[in-house]
C-alpha cells in the first residue's frame, strides 16, 4: 500500500505544471514563463489543472481570488520569506472575500505566502466559502490574513483544512469570529492577534477542531470570548494573553478538553477573565494574572474536572478571585496569589474560591487575599479534602475558610489571618485536620505545628508565596495523620504523587493531612517485559499504586490511532501488575500501552 501511494505520489508530481503570475507584464501571456507570464492571479488559477502550481511574483493584486474547487497550489515566491509575504498581496478592494473557495477542494489544494487583506463579505472577509457551499478541506499555511471584515469570520470563515503558521491579525466581524469563524479543522501554530467581534469570539468562534499551538492575544469582543467562543475541540499548549470581553475573556463557552495552554492577563467587565462557561477537562494550564470586573478573575462556571493547574494572581472585585460557581472536581490545583478587592455587601468574598461545590482535593490554597471574607475557601458546599490551607488573608473573617458546608478532613489549615476567625468562620467541623489555635472539636484534629519545608522561602517572606514550600518535614505530625474513608479512590497529591505511602512503624497504610504526600513516589510504570522468549507470549507491565485503586490498562497499535480496553486490575498495594497474553506473532512488538486509574 505505501509503495503504491508513492508510486501515485511521483506520478502526479511528474504530470504537474508551474503556471507564472506576474502584475508587471505589459500584456498577459501563456503563463509557462516568468516571460510569458498571466498578469493576474485568476488567469493562473483558471488555467490551472489538478496539482498545478500557480507562483505569484511580489506585486500588489486587486482581485476577488477564486479557487473553483481546483486542487492547486498557489504560493508566492518565497512563502516562508516574511519580507516576500508582506510585498505579495491579496486585496480584496472591500468588493467580497478575498481568497473564496469553491467547498469541494481537499488537503492537497494549498494557499501558501501572501498577505491577504481588505476583503469584505457576508462570511468570511479574508478567506472562505460561498455562504451556499460546502466548506472547504484547503490547506492554509504561511500567509498573513489582515485587515478583512466581515458578519461571520472577518479572517477566515468555514474552511476545515489545516490552517498552520499564519498570522491572522486586526480583522474584525460585526457578529462572530473576528479572526476566525466555524473551522474545523486543524488550527496550529498561528498568531491570531487584535481581531474584533461584536457578539462573540474576537480571535475564534464555532471553531470545533483541535487548537493547538497557537499565540492568541489581545483580540477583543463586546460580548462574550475576548479569545476564544463556543469552540468545543481539544484547545492544547496555546499562549491565550491580553484578550478582552464582557464575559470569558481568554476562553467562553468552549467545552472541549483545555489542556497544557498559558491564559494570562486576559479581562472582563463581568464574569471570568480567564475562562467563562467552559465544561470540558481542564487540566496542566497556567491560568494567571487575569481580572475581572464582577466575578471569577481567573475561572467561572466550569462545570468539568479542573486538574493540575496554577491559578494566580488572577482578581475580581465581588467573588472568586480565582475560581467562582465551579462546579466540577477541583483536584490537584495550585491555586494561589489571588484576590477580591471590592467593598460593600457581597463583595470581597472568597479570594482563592467562591461557590464551588464539587469535590476540592489536594490542592494547595495559598497567598490568596480577600477584602471581606473567605481568604482561601467561601461559600464551597461539597467535599474539602487533603489541601493545604495557608498564608490566605481576610478583610473582615474567615481568613481560611468561610461558610463552607461541606466535609472537611485530611485539610492542613494555618497561618491564615482575619480580624475574626482567622482560620475557619462557619464551616463544618473539620476532621483528622491541622489547625491552628483550633478549639472547635472534631475526630482526629491536630493544633501542632505541620512543620512545612520552608514557609517563608529563601527571601524569608511568607507573603512572596511563589517560593515558599509547604511540602512536609520528616517529623511532621501530619504525616500518616488523615483518615481514607473521604477518598474514594485515593488519588493523587499536588505534585502527581500517589495519595498514600507507607511511612511510619509498624506498617501503615494512611493519608498524610495536607496537599503533599510524604515520601511518595510518581505514578509510573517501574517494570515492562515478557514472560517468553521468543515471543509470542505473554507482555507483563508493573507500576507504583495505592492501596483500594482500581486501574485500567490500555493498547494501542499506533499513539495516534484508537486505544482499545486490555483489562481492569485491582491495587495490589505498593505495586500492582498486568500480564497481556494471547498476542499474536504479528503485533507483539507493535503495541503500546497505557494505565490510568479508575
Amino acid at each position: 500500500m505505501a509503495a503504491a501511494a508513492l508510486v501515485s505520489f511521483i506520478s502526479s508530481g511528474a504530470c504537474a505544471a508551474t503556471i507564472y503570475v506576474d502584475d508587471s507584464v505589459s500584456v498577459s501571456g501563456d503563463g509557462k514563463s516568468w516571460g510569458a507570464a498571466f498578469a493576474t492571479i485568476q488567469e493562473g488559477i483558471d488555467a490551472a489543472l489538478e496539482g498545478d502550481v500557480v507562483i505569484v511574483a511580489q506585486a500588489i493584486y486587486v482581485e476577488n481570488v477564486r479557487f473553483k474547487g481546483r486542487n492547486i497550489t498557489l504560493t508566492s515566491t518565497a512563502p516562508l520569506d516574511l519580507t516576500v509575504i508582506s510585498k505579495t498581496v491579496i486585496d480584496g478592494n472591500q468588493a467580497g472575500t478575498a481568497v473564496t473557495f469553491a467547498g469541494t477542494e481537499n488537503p492537497t489544494c494549498l494557499l501558501t505566502g501572501f498577505t491577504i487583506r481588505n476583503g469584505k463579505a457576508e462570511i468570511g472577509g479574508g478567506v472562505s466559502v460561498p455562504s451556499y457551499g460546502n466548506p472547504t478541506y484547503a490547506t492554509i499555511r504561511h500567509n498573513v490574513i489582515t485587515d478583512n471584515s466581515a458578519d461571520f469570520g472577518g479572517g477566515v470563515s468555514r474552511c476545515e483544512g489545516v490552517i498552520r503558521n499564519n498570522v491572522i491579525l486586526s480583522n474584525s466581524a460585526a457578529k462572530y469570529g473576528g479572526g476566525l469563524h466555524s473551522c474545523d479543522g486543524v488550527i496550529e501554530d498561528n498568531s491570531i492577534a487584535l481581531n474584533a467581534a461584536a457578539w462573540g469570539g474576537g480571535g475564534l468562534a464555532f471553531c470545533a477542531g483541535e487548537i493547538r499551538g497557537n499565540k492568541i492575544f489581545s483580540n477583543s469582543c463586546e460580548s462574550d470570548g475576548g479569545g476564544l467562543y463556543w469552540c468545543e475541540g481539544a484547545i492544547r499548549d496555546n499562549t491565550i494573553k491580553g484578550n478582552s470581553a464582557w464575559d470569558g475573556g481568554g476562553l467562553y463557552n468552549c467545552d472541549g478538553p483545555v489542556l497544557g495552554n498559558t491564559i494570562i492577563e486576559n479581562s472582563v467587565m463581568s464574569g471570568g477573565g480567564g475562562l467563562c462557561g467552559c465544561d470540558g477537562l481542564i487540566a496542566n494550564n497556567t491560568i494567571s494574572d487575569n481580572s475581572s470586573a464582577h466575578n471569577g478573575g481567573g475561572l467561572i462556571s466550569c462545570y468539568g474536572t479542573i486538574r493540575n493547574n496554577v491559578i494566580a494572581n488572577n482578581t475580581c472585585e465581588w467573588r472568586g478571585g480565582g475560581l467562582s460557581n465551579c462546579e466540577g472536581p477541583i483536584l490537584t490545583n495550585v491555586i494561589a496569589g489571588n484576590s477580591t478587592t471590592g467593598q460593600g455587601a457581597d463583595a470581597g468574598q472568597g479570594a482563592g474560591l467562591f461557590g464551588c461545590p464539587g469535590a476540592i482535593r489536594s490542592n494547595l490554597i495559598a497567598g490568596n487575599s480577600s477584602s471581606a471574607s473567605g481568604g482561601g475557601l467561601c461559600w464551597c458546599e461539597g467535599e474539602i479534602s487533603n489541601n493545604t490551607v495557608v498564608h490566605n488573608f481576610a478583610g473582615y473573617s474567615g481568613g481560611g475558610l468561610d461558610n463552607c458546608t461541606g466535609a472537611v478532613a485530611n485539610c492542613i489549615v494555618w497561618a491564615n489571618t482575619a480580624p475574626g476567625d482567622a482560620q475557619l468562620r462557619t464551616s463544618s467541623v473539620p476532621t483528622y485536620s491541622c489547625i491552628q489555635d483550633w478549639t472547635g472539636g472534631g475526630d482526629g484534629n491536630i493544633t501542632s505545628d505541620p512543620r512545612f519545608v520552608d514557609s517563608n522561602g529563601p527571601d524569608d517572606n511568607w507573603t512572596t508565596y511563589e517560593d515558599n514550600d509547604y511540602h512536609l518535614l520528616s517529623d511532621s505530625p501530619c504525616i500518616d495523620a488523615g483518615t481514607n474513608s473521604v477518598l474514594n479512590p485515593p488519588g493523587l497529591d499536588v505534585d502527581g504523587n500517589l495519595r498514600i505511602a507507607r511511612w511510619k512503624y509498624p506498617i501503615v497504610a494512611y493519608v498524610d493531612v495536607g496537599a503533599y504526600e510524604f515520601n511518595s513516589s510518581r505514578f509510573a510504570l517501574t517494570e515492562f517485559g515478557f514472560t517468553d522468549w521468543p515471543p509470542p507470549g505473554g507482555r507483563y507491565l508493573v507500576w507504583n499504586s495505592q492501596p483500594n485503586d482500581t486501574y485500567a490498562v490500555w493498547s494501542c497499535y499506533t499513539l495516534t490511532g484508537e486505544w482499545y480496553k486490555a483489562g481492569t486490575v485491582a491495587s495490589g498495594g505498593e505495586t500492582t501488575s498486568f500480564t497481556a497474553t494471547g498476542l499474536l506473532p504479528w503485533n507483539w512488538r507493535s503495541l503500546f500501552y497505557r494505565v490510568e486509574m479508575e
